[in-house]
């Protein structure tokens, strides 16, 4: 079976969309995280994004990030071939392994976790492109 796949281009068109709502939609605790390693002092959070965007337009912001991931990773790489279509395999068969086996690890030693399904969504798909990235540099 052959995966439909996106032209080259729109690597960069998906790492763009990423970026760039990615940012919208965690702007926040961007800049909590970095006030808190900058200074111990001051820890309110930063309501900028949140206050001009609004809570629901912030989600759909994560989402289209989620979404830019995505058109990354269905994109062409410049040489595409059998080979790149058995990396594809192999980085996604390891993650979804790795994936479950931290699922597993979090239920089994943490009770209270309230984590919701976004952040397991990103971590799969930052996985994946670690993975293939990876595979990529070391096979060749």
């Amino acid at each position: 079976m052959k995966t439909q796949i996106l032209p080259n281009w729109c690597k960069k068109l998906g790492f763009l969309i990423f970026i760039v709502f990615t940012f919208l939609g965690g702007g926040d605790d961007f800049i909590d995280g970095y006030k808190s390693g900058y200074s111990m002092i001051d820890q309110t959070g930063s309501d900028i994004f949140k206050s001009y965007f609004g809570k629901n337009l912030r989600h759909f912001f994560e989402i289209l990030g989620i979404i830019g991931i995505l058109i990354y990773m269905m994109s062409k790489e410049k040489v595409e071939d059998d080979y790149i279509n058995k990396l594809r395999l192999e980085s996604f068969q390891l993650t979804a392994i790795i994936g479950l086996g931290l699922t597993i690890l979090l239920y089994a030693f943490s009770k209270d976790l309230k984590l919701t399904l976004d952040y397991f969504i990103m971590l799969f798909l930052m996985f994946y492109l670690v993975i293939f990235f990876i595979k990529k540099r070391i096979d060749l």
